[in-house]
């Protein structure tokens, strides 16, 4: 399966993709768990949402692994 084809898989509305990434800058670190815990959806989608913010530059792999892998939120350029 191709990347492009993985990407597309699962499908997250806009504005529940837009509140996801306002709501974790105010995170240290967060988990594939954690967003599906608080938004009600499958680990896999999360997964998803974080690979799609990590390319956005919102978010880092810190720790990298195929089950639970770890994200660092980058520090905001806008705060004062």
């Amino acid at each position: 399966m191709s990347e492009r084809a993985r990407e597309f898989t699962a499908f997250v509305p806009e504005n529940v993709y837009k509140r996801i990434a306002r709501d974790i800058r105010r995170e240290k670190y967060v988990t594939p768990y954690m967003i599906a815990e608080k938004y009600s959806m499958t680990i896999s989608l999360a997964k998803q949402v974080l690979r799609r913010l990590e390319k956005e530059g919102i978010v880092e792999l810190y720790s990298p692994s195929r089950r639970a892998p770890l994200y660092i939120v980058k520090a905001s350029k806008a705060k004062k």
